[in-house]
């Protein structure tokens, strides 16, 4: 790990054995735009979520890109402290990698605001992709008749619900409570590298008096 990132609640440790740290909060704008590729977006989404080792031809698969291509992109997440070297497996013909920590997040504190809508913009700019593969994907269904499950999630929903604070803290820790349960629900054969995935976004933004609002 390297000083470009930032771990709390750290699992202690004193023997040296890589025990990995709960969050890595990236805490530096380089950190952030490397960030800016689409590949190495998918392979955090994939060892973060996964919580296993992959080697550069599986996560390669992932992305139409050449075994040599990912180790480039995984030398590069290394290096600002996104993932770590594996223990060899099996042959040990290959190296391993992991995520350096069960969550990744974005420092809030961060004085580069440019840092920060950058990440966002990544971010937003990956699940953009994905909703235009999906909507491309129920249309070619649509023209050849395949008739959609009732219970099929939604691609996109938005809205509003009126909440006290207290509220707004008992519905935030449900929403993700929920995305936890499920998580660590999954099974070693769940997360291998050709299981099924579902992608999400989840976004909660309280509304706050526009600034420069008198007070009542």
């Amino acid at each position: 790990m390297t000083g470009n990132t930032h771990q709390e609640h750290a699992l202690a440790t004193q023997d040296g054995n890589g025990t990995v740290p709960h969050v890595v909060s990236i805490t530096d704008p380089q950190a952030i735009r490397a960030l800016a590729h689409d590949a190495r977006l998918i392979v955090l989404d994939e060892l973060f979520a996964s919580q296993t080792t992959r080697t550069a031809t599986e996560l390669a698969s992932l992305c139409d890109l050449t075994p040599s291509a990912m180790s480039y992109h995984l030398r590069a997440l290394e290096k600002y402290g996104y993932v770590i070297r594996a223990a060899s497996e099996g042959d040990a013909r290959e190296r391993r990698w992991r995520a350096a920590g069960e969550r990744l997040e974005l420092n809030t504190q961060i004085d580069s605001a440019n840092a920060k809508t950058a990440y966002l913009n990544v971010q937003l700019n990956a699940f953009r992709t994905r909703l235009n593969d999906e909507v491309q994907r129920r249309e070619a269904e649509a023209k050849a008749g395949i008739a959609p499950s009732p219970d099929r999630p939604p691609m996109l929903t938005s809205g509003l619900v009126f909440l006290s604070e207290e509220k707004q803290l008992q519905f935030n820790r449900r929403l993700l409570d929920l995305v936890y349960e499920y998580e660590a629900m999954a099974t070693a054969e769940e997360r291998s590298i050709d299981s099924q995935r579902m992608f999400y976004l989840i976004s909660l933004l309280p509304e706050y008096p526009s600034v420069g609002e008198a007070k009542s």
